[in-house]
């Protein structure tokens, strides 16, 4: 199996808005691909599609080549996603909860305790592992999302705004956790910070009011317009 993800004419109207018009997407094994857009540009919905949150009104997504309609629990059970705003239980701690995440994804005993601390060193939660979360900032909750994504180690990542509310050293931070997850894993990533995706993905998929608007390297999105921030411009139709 080259492909990772595989999108086709995947389309998603709410009461008559068409989010999303006939996408299609196939991202191979280890790429890591950005999706871009303006707000309402159907990112969000894309990745809710991919993890069996939505169903489409036509077309299909597979994971791995398995359909993710017909087959969702076991499509997804490879992934590892952050979608919109994390919330989580405010009276348990960090270790608490990815201990309950993990133990509903099938993680048991000493493997599970392992993988806990491991996580949230990656993630530079040590200190408030025993905390309860609700004393954590948005930023804190940012972390911990990235965490329970990490958790089972996942061959797949989609991820939506997963830098959103971290200050310029805890987005610094979670950059190195995704270059370094880059080297194995297939990552989508859904995001507004174009300085930021240029320096973690190679790929970018831009889509504008629901449809693709190109797919291509940022090398030679850069090469054609000149710079990455005019492409991304361009091809949303705002004006320079």
């Amino acid at each position: 199996m080259r492909e990772s993800i595989v999108i086709e004419g995947l389309s998603k109207y709410y009461n008559g808005f068409l989010a999303l018009d006939n996408l299609s997407l196939k991202i191979r094994k280890n790429e890591d691909v950005a999706l871009l857009g303006p707000n309402g540009a159907g990112k969000t919905t894309t990745l809710k599609l991919l993890c069996g949150l939505l169903r489409p009104s036509s077309g299909a997504a597979y994971i791995n080549g398995i359909n993710v309609v017909e087959e969702r629990e076991r499509a997804v059970s490879k992934v590892g996603a952050i979608l919109e705003t994390p919330e989580f239980y405010p009276f348990l701690t960090p270790e608490e909860t990815l201990s309950y995440l993990g133990r509903l994804r099938g993680m048991r005993g000493r493997r599970l305790g392992r993988r806990i601390m491991e996580v949230i060193e990656l993630v530079r939660l040590e200190e408030w592992s025993k905390v309860k979360i609700e004393k954590f900032s948005r930023g804190m909750k940012q972390r911990l999302a990235i965490a329970q994504a990490l958790l089972h180690d996942p061959p797949i990542l989609i991820l939506d705004e997963p830098a959103l509310g971290l200050d310029p050293r805890g987005m610094m931070e979670v950059r190195e956790i995704f270059k370094e997850a880059r080297k194995r894993k297939t990552v989508l990533l859904a995001s507004h910070l174009l300085t930021e995706v240029a320096q973690v993905c190679d790929k970018v998929a831009i889509i504008d009011h629901g449809q693709l608007r190109v797919y291509d390297s940022i090398a030679h999105l850069k090469r054609k317009y000149r710079s990455f921030e005019r492409a991304y411009l361009k091809l949303t139709r705002a004006a320079i």
